[in-house]
């Protein structure tokens, strides 16, 4: 089992979607200072385990882990009067796997590409159960920041599991 490929979108100095390709072996990863060679690793682990400089995500999560344009984009919309998607975080691996019990834990459609592939998401984003809380504050103020306390994160196999 190996990484194939990570997807990358809007985490950190990633802004909107970024893809790479892995092959089977070592990989290295090669680039200027701040391009985001050690963003990419961070990710995969965050991915992997749920966890993010050594704490649980579901207590870290803090605008500074979303792309800084991405959220100046979404505030400066929204102080004009226009509702913008909030900005969210999303992290998938493809994997390959040639164990058929393995693979079946991790095959599915549940990934952005809505195709039949071995993996993993992660996704930041606003929680369905605070919408209605969110669309009020919304509507009553202008934001200065991410409504973080409205933000959850989903971690699942392309299974949905």
């Amino acid at each position: 089992m190996y990484i194939r490929k990570i997807v990358i979108e809007n985490y950190k100095c990633f802004k909107g979607v970024f893809e790479l390709d892995f092959e089977n072996g070592v990989n290295i990863i090669v680039g200027d200072n701040e391009v985001g060679k050690s963003t990419i690793l961070e990710a995969i682990d965050l991915a992997l385990s749920g966890i993010i400089r050594g704490r649980y995500l579901k207590t870290e999560i803090s605008q500074s882990l979303f792309n800084k344009n991405v959220v100046d984009t979404f505030l400066s919309e929204q102080q004009k009067g226009n509702k913008p998607e909030l900005p969210h975080i999303l992290i998938e691996l493809y994997f390959e796997i040639e164990d058929e019990s393995t693979r079946a834990l991790f095959e599915g459609t549940g990934n952005t590409k809505k195709i039949n592939d071995c993996g993993i998401q992660l996704k930041i984003r606003l929680e369905d159960k605070w919408r209605a809380e969110y669309n009020t504050l919304f509507e009553s103020e202008k934001l200065n920041s991410l409504p973080i306390e409205y933000y959850d994160f989903s971690w699942s196999t392309f299974a949905r599991d």
